[in-house]
């Protein structure tokens, strides 16, 4: 089992009306648009383009709501507020974390939705 903050199951199963066919489906599709858009964030931070940098954390904010996962989306909801504020220097560290966090929950997923 693993801490809620990484992963809720109940909340996730809640929040899919415990269709476990549903929730598989939504976990392949985070993982596979996570991982596509963890690159494309990368490639924004690298090109110093915060305004796109800060959609697409946005757009990953809410991914990993959809699946759960709190502890990334209070990650990724920091940065999207940093790059905002335009105070990037921050953003290379917390990208490391990031991609940390990003493991950690898909190892939950499959783990718990995925097995």
């Amino acid at each position: 089992m693993f801490e809620p903050e990484v992963f809720d199951n109940t909340d996730y199963e809640s929040r899919l009306a415990y269709n476990h066919e549903l929730m598989t489906l939504v976990a392949v599709e985070f993982v596979k648009e996570a991982t596509t858009l963890l690159g494309v964030l990368q490639a924004h931070m690298a090109d110093e383009d915060w305004d796109n940098f800060a959609l697409v954390a946005h757009r990953l904010k809410g991914a990993a709501l959809e699946v759960s996962g709190y502890r990334f989306c209070r990650l990724i909801a920091e940065m999207e507020k940093l790059s905002i504020k335009r105070e990037s220097g921050l953003l290379p560290t917390s990208y490391v974390t990031l991609n940390d966090e990003f493991k950690a929950l898909v190892l939950a997923l499959n783990q718990e939705v995925l097995r």
